[in-house]
């Protein structure tokens, strides 16, 4: 098993580990010959709130080596407090490496870091992160969960302006209602005791969405009859408020997808248009009926 590489957009991998470090104490990250992943969540689990990433390997990385006995693959479970701070390490540097490597018996991702003293000297700092490298019975279970068609499909406001709305909507519910529909209005409700809160917006974009292969999607069966007919679901607002922490990457486009009364999928492009290859988060956060 090898993994070796040299980091060249630091400042990426800086925000999107920070993004992905709001979710959960801990977290996988997938090395592949193309790709990098980063996986919150278990197939097996639909009750939690689950986030799937991914960036193109040539765009934070040169000289990248991936190898292993499955299938060229390699999984790493990581602390997101020690592998940020490990990150932050490399911020301005002249030069890091990274490197899969055994410290005294322990898997570790080590970062080799180069940099330069306000004399001018080079300066080297070893960066030690440790992980734990899955089985192939642990990774089977890493895969994205099955949902049904969305009924709607719409282009979200900024998020820092959504993250503005849901923080004071927090001090009120724990609950939101995300509802939208096909001639671009969306609402987000919350209801409590004595008040209801609801906040609108109109005149956004509802995205064509295509499949792998540049062709349309179909239209599901369960599609709503009318543009102007709403798709409604009731989620966690802590989960709400952790997807939009994604706002550190500044993304350019986020695509809501509701799947009426069950969940909410919410599709974070971190490059210039919908092309995954320059990084992508896909959230998965389910209903909650109480």
């Amino acid at each position: 098993m090898r993994l070796r590489a040299r980091i060249t957009n630091a400042g990426l991998l800086i925000k999107m580990a920070q993004s992905v470090e709001k979710l959960s104490k801990t977290w996988v990250i997938l090395f592949t010959r193309e790709y990098v992943h980063f996986i919150v969540g278990k197939s097996s689990v639909s009750e939690t709130m689950q986030m799937f990433g991914q960036i193109k390997q040539d765009r934070i990385f040169e000289e990248y080596l991936v190898e292993s006995a499955l299938n060229n693959q390699i999984f790493v479970e990581v602390s997101a407090e020690q592998f940020v701070r490990g990150l932050k390490s490399c911020h301005q540097a002249l030069d890091v490496k990274l490197k899969l490597a055994k410290k005294d018996g322990w898997p570790m991702l080590s970062l080799n870091i180069t940099n330069s003293s306000r004399t001018g000297n080079r300066l080297y700092l070893t960066q030690d992160i440790p992980v734990r490298v899955l089985q192939s019975d642990e990774s089977a279970e890493l895969t994205e969960p099955e949902v049904e068609s969305q009924q709607v499909h719409i282009l979200l406001p900024p998020l820092n302006d959504l993250k503005t709305i849901a923080e004071r909507l927090k001090a009120i519910g724990t609950h939101v209602v995300v509802a939208a529909n096909m001639n671009g209005e969306l609402v987000l409700k919350v209801v409590a005791d004595a008040v209801r809160v609801e906040t609108s917006f109109k005149g956004l974009i509802n995205p064509e969405l295509g499949q792998p292969d540049g062709t349309p999607a179909p239209t599901p069966q369960t599609a709503l009859k009318h543009r102007t007919a709403f798709a409604h679901v009731r989620v966690d607002m802590r989960d709400f408020v952790k997807f939009l922490h994604s706002s550190i990457v500044n993304p350019k486009n986020v695509i809501c997808c509701i799947v009426d009364g069950q969940s909410l999928l919410l599709y974070v492009y971190l490059g210039q248009n919908t092309d995954s290859d320059d990084g992508q988060f896909i959230y998965f956060i389910p209903a909650r009926s109480h």
